[in-house]
Formats: structure tokens, sequence, C-alpha cells
């Protein structure tokens, strides 16, 4: 019983600890709610965070865009770059540096002076849109109308190219459409179930087909796949770049909010992984135990589902402590976590690295396991050093 108990007060005290630790002062512009609106006339002077069921931005803003939601709309004008992730995302600002948007539906109208990556069901770039970098898609049914200053790789199950194209492409696609007027400056070089017509003079480079047979594919269940391959493909991509994007933009509202608690927690990893991985484990395995059995009682009902909920919460967070750790190895763990800019960084490499450990078979299940240990394992040992500090705990015993 005293474990159980144990379990829940560190889940709801971690939990607690983290969402609300972001009281002080904000060093940016951060806005939240159901439906979530700035103004054609503001100007905003620094980067700008988003989150709701309806986001949409028609201001001047000096720095990057972070949004989140259902819909998200960003119009006026973005002097940075733009991160985005929603069911339906409509960009027609004018972008100053890159775009990474992720979603079912996008649409762009606006030019981006720099690279756009998109993941999606459905993508228009549509006539007066413009991309100055390279465009990396990934998506079922893609229209390019507006000119691509760099090249084009991804792949889809339906590519349309109205448009011009500064550099090479080279896609894999269920079906490839070239229309007239396109211009291609550089190579092209496509994989398909199909040869695509691609009208003369189109392509100004070489074109190099590739003809996507059942195995190139994959093992499938029967013909009838056919050219879904890519579909089937790009889907699951899609969905690991929206995952991508919402990690590393939970991760940057909390580094803001809450920086010192998010560096304590990376570097205990390091300085106490022994502690870590014993408070993880309680955390992790004990907690949602005590907190079924607590259900079973009248009681303690309430108490046992707002557990479980807050150790879900905690169970997603997890990824963010062990994400830096990762990051800050690589970059240079003799440089202290202080800076933010150093953290975000940090963060979106780590989480990368981890994203793309999780999704190797059979491995996959193993990093996220120790994701979940480490992570709510650094949570607990840092908030437990904070309460040490304010001579809170003292009777709370490392495992």
């Amino acid at each position: 019983m005293n474990t159980m108990r144990r379990g829940i007060v560190v889940v709801l005290t971690v939990a607690l600890a983290v969402a609300l630790s972001a009281i002080p002062v904000l060093a940016f512009d951060g806005r939240a709610g159901d439906n979530v609106s700035v103004g054609p006339g503001e100007q905003v002077d620094g980067d700008l965070y988003l989150a709701g069921r309806s986001v949409s931005s028609a201001a001047v803003i000096d720095g990057d865009v972070f949004a989140g939601g259902q819909t998200v709309s960003i119009a006026g004008q973005v002097d940075g770059g733009l991160t985005a992730a929603g069911q339906t995302v409509l960009v027609s600002a004018d972008v100053s540096r890159g775009v990474r948007v992720g979603g079912s539906t996008v649409d762009i109208t606006g030019a981006i002076g720099r690279d756009l990556l998109v993941a999606c069901s459905t993508f228009v770039l549509n006539p007066e849109a413009s991309v100055g970098g390279d465009l990396l898609i990934g998506a079922a049914t893609a229209m390019l109308k507006g000119d691509i200053a760099g090249d084009i790789s991804g792949g889809c199950e339906k590519l349309v190219i109205d448009c011009s194209v500064g550099g090479n492409v080279k896609v894999e696609v269920g079906t490839l459409e070239i229309r007239p007027g396109a211009v291609i400056q550089g190579n092209l070089q496509y994989t398909s179930a199909e040869q695509a017509n691609i009208p003369a003079g189109a392509v100004k480079g070489t074109v190099t087909y590739t003809e996507r047979t059942e195995t190139d594919q994959g093992p499938r269940p029967g013909k009838e796949w056919g050219a879904r391959g890519p579909l089937a493909f790009f889907a699951g991509l899609t969905w690991k770049v929206i995952a991508y994007l919402m990690a590393f933009l939970t991760g940057l509202i909390l580094i803001l909010l809450a920086p010192w608690r998010m560096a304590g927690a990376a570097t205990s990893i390091r300085t106490d992984t022994g502690p870590v991985a014993g408070y993880g484990a309680i955390a992790l395995f004990v907690t949602p135990l005590a907190a079924i059995v607590v259900c079973a009682t009248v009681v303690g009902l309430p108490l046992g589902i707002i557990t479980l909920l807050l150790w879900g919460i905690l169970l997603y967070l997890s990824q963010i402590p062990v994400s830096l750790f990762i990051g800050h190895a690589i970059l240079g763990r003799n440089k202290p976590l202080e800076s933010k800019g150093y953290m975000i960084g940090c963060l979106a490499l780590g989480l990368l690295l981890l994203t793309l450990a999780r999704a190797i078979p059979f491995v996959g299940f193993f990093v996220a396991l120790a994701t979940a240990l480490f992570g709510l394992g650094a949570f607990v040992v840092t908030e437990r050093r904070l309460m040490r500090s304010h001579g809170v705990g003292e009777d709370f015993p490392m495992p």
C-alpha cells in the first residue's frame, strides 16, 4: 500500500508541478483557447505560439510562428519561419523563412522564402504561391501550381506539376501528371506504376523512369494494392511528421515556460542515472496499477481516474527530457543547458533521432520503453530535488 501511495504521489506531484511551473513571466506571445485569433491590426514583436480548436493569425509577426489546432489559418506576414499542424492548414501569409506543415488538408497561397516541408493527405500549392527553396512532400494528392525555385523530392499517390521548377524532381508516385506549360529546369527522376505523358520541352534535363513493381512496393496481400504503395508509405510518414511537429511544439512550450525545469530533467538522466531509473520504474509500472486498484473503491474512483489521466500526460511528455539529453550529448555535453535557443536545438535534433529510432521494427519498442522509463524518472528526480531545496519531502527516500 505504501508503494501504491508513493506511485500516486509521484505522478500527481510531478504532473501538477510541470503543468503549473510556467506561471512566471513569458518571453514570447502565446495564446490558447477554443477559438484563437490574432487580428490584422496587431503586430507581434517576437515569436508567436498558437494552440486551440480553431487558430488564425492575420498579423505581422516579427519572428517565428508555431501553431496547432483542428483548423489553422495563417495570413498577414511572418518574418521568421512557420511550423503548423492541424486537420486543415491554410497559409496565405508571406513567410520569410522555411515552412513545415502537417495535416489532412494543406492549402498554400502565400510566398515562402525558403524550403517547404509538407506531410498531408491533400496538398495544393496555388498559382499565386511560390517557394524560394526546395519542396519535400509526402501526400496522397498534390497539386503544384505555384513556382518552386529549388528541387522537389518525396512521394505522392497522385502528383500534378503545373508550375515552374528551378531544380530537379525526384519522386515516387502512383501517377504523375505534368501539364502543358510546366517547366522543370533540372532532371526528372520518378518511380511509378506507369510511365507519364510528358509534354515536349517540359523537362530541360534528363528524364529517368523506373517502373514500380510489386516487389518494389514490398509485401502486399494482392495485386489490388497496385500504385497505392506510395500512399500507404507516405500516409505513415505523414503521421510521423505530425507527431514530430506536435511533440516539438510541446517541447518548445515547456522549454520557454520552464527552461530550468527541463534542463534539470535532461541533466539528471546523466548525473543521477540510478535514481532516475528507479523512480521511472515506479512511475511507469506501479502507478497505473495503484490507480486501478484505487478505482475499485467508490471514494478513490475520482483520484484513480485523475491519476491515470495525469500519468498518460506525463508518459507523453517523457520524450522531451530524453530528447534534450540525446541532443545535448551530440551537440556538446560540456556546454550547459542554459540558453533557450541551444535547448531548442538539442530538442529538435534529439527528438528527430528518437522518432527515427522508435520507427525501427522490434527495436522501436525497447526505445519507447527506455524513453518512458528515463523520462518519467527524470521528472520525478527533478521535482524531488526542488522539493528538498524548499525543505519538503525529506522523508521521501530514493528507491
